[in-house]
């Protein structure tokens, strides 16, 4: 008997959200190198910024048709940044005669950036909301990138390069095993 190995779908679509309330900088950087790893296994990647001015609308209607998410945010005292809150208030999770639940039963990865290795505990809220929230499935523990993970010119430096690359190929693993399970997308919200 031949052993099943689900297909992974050629053209996962992944998007990644940069929820730092400036635009560009290191959060945007390391989630771009999760997208980079992301497009090396085949995925179709797109980057938004919360910063731009974006419409929260608009960027919530934009999440549907996505296999899989790259959420990045700084921290700030330990926890997230206001962006990343006020997107997670604004997106429905199909529960209460919501029409739509684009986060559930889809997979997702955390970024978070900063000053010194001291908040590396504040990306657990994120993934809570996340997983406890909406029903998303985390590739954890995610990526955590202080100051010291940057050179000069703000790109990532290793293993912080090489986690982002490995984070963004499991993304696209776990969004093929989402597809192909009959039950993981099922997957809905508690409460």
């Amino acid at each position: 008997m031949g052993r099943y190995a689900p297909a992974v779908p050629t053209a996962v679509a992944i998007l990644g959200v940069n929820c730092s309330p400036a635009r560009g900088g290191k959060t945007r950087a390391a989630i771009e190198a999760v997208l980079a790893g992301a497009a090396a296994s085949g995925a179709d990647t797109r980057l938004v910024e919360l910063a731009d001015g974006a419409e929260l609308a608009e960027v919530v209607a934009g999440l549907s048709g996505h296999a899989g998410f790259v959420f990045g945010s700084p921290m700030y005292r330990a926890t997230f940044a206001s962006p990343f809150k006020a997107l997670m208030d604004a997106t429905p999770r199909g529960m209460h005669g919501e029409g739509s639940a684009p986060l559930t039963g889809r997979a997702a990865v955390t970024v978070a950036t900063a000053a010194s290795d001291h908040h590396f505990l504040g990306p657990a809220g994120m993934r809570d909301i996340l997983v406890d929230f909406f029903a998303c499935h985390i590739v954890s523990p995610g990526l955590y990138v202080p100051a010291a993970g940057y050179d000069e010119h703000g790109a990532l430096i290793e293993p912080f390069a090489a986690r982002a690359a490995l984070l963004g190929r499991a993304l696209v693993e776990l969004a093929g095993a989402i597809a192909a399970s009959s039950a993981l997308g099922a997957v809905t919200p508690n409460v």
